[in-house]
């Protein structure tokens, strides 16, 4: 067990799941501005544009989309047949972060020096599908790292019922704002900087956050 007390550990649970939500919007911005119309962190989105590819739509290579579902559930499973055996949860949160980190910083050097699109998007893909399946371990109301729609029912949905939770309510508020923070400040360094810088920053929040979570483990 971790000598973190339970309520000081969901705290600080929630802040990581929220920069890895940041971290989240700043991959997807780049992969779909500078490495084709493809999402790797959200894989709806992709079988939506493997879906217009198969109906002729030039602009969506149906290669691409599964190269990024393919890295996608490698990471899943990686994780958790892997990391998920791991604990207590702050563990899995730095071993999960960790690999992501050496990931995305792979990445971030392969981008800098044009390296195949499809390497980019299998690398990045992969790092998602492990934050996905740890986020998912970790399993905090309201913060899944990636996909909002959930998380807008939830969050406009559960306002007018009388069970309505203010804690889930604000994570999943946060959880929103940080998407929207990583995707624009994404899409302002791939437009006006460089596409690397933005995967650089994207490796420096998982760095962030996989130092924090072994710092509080090894408490």
């Amino acid at each position: 067990m971790s000598g973190i007390p339970e309520e000081d550990q969901e705290r600080l649970l929630t802040v990581l799941l929220l920069v890895l939500t940041v971290l989240s919007g700043l991959v997807d911005a780049v992969s779909i501005l500078s490495l084709g119309h493809v999402f790797v962190a959200n894989m709806t989105g992709n079988l939506v544009f493997v879906s217009l590819g198969l109906a002729g739509a030039a602009r969506f290579s149906v290669v691409i989309s599964l190269v990024a579902l393919g890295g996608f559930t490698l990471g899943i499973v990686f994780c958790r047949t892997v990391l998920t055996r791991l604990s207590p949860l702050l563990v899995l949160v730095s071993a999960a972060t960790l690999c992501q980190t050496v990931l995305l910083a792979s990445a971030t050097a392969l981008h800098a020096l044009d390296g195949s699109r499809s390497g980019l998007v299998l690398i990045c893909a992969v790092a998602m599908g492990i934050q996905n399946a740890m986020a998912g371990r970790v399993g905090l109301a309201g913060l899944t790292t990636t996909v909002m729609t959930r998380t807008l029912v939830g969050l406009i949905g559960d306002t007018f019922t009388v069970a309505h939770d203010r804690r889930v309510a604000a994570r999943q508020a946060l959880s929103v704002a940080a998407l929207v923070t990583g995707a624009v400040t994404g899409g302002v360094l791939v437009l006006h900087v460089a596409p690397p810088v933005a995967l650089g920053a994207a490796t420096a929040c998982s760095l962030v956050v996989a130092g924090a979570a072994t710092v509080a483990a090894r408490r």
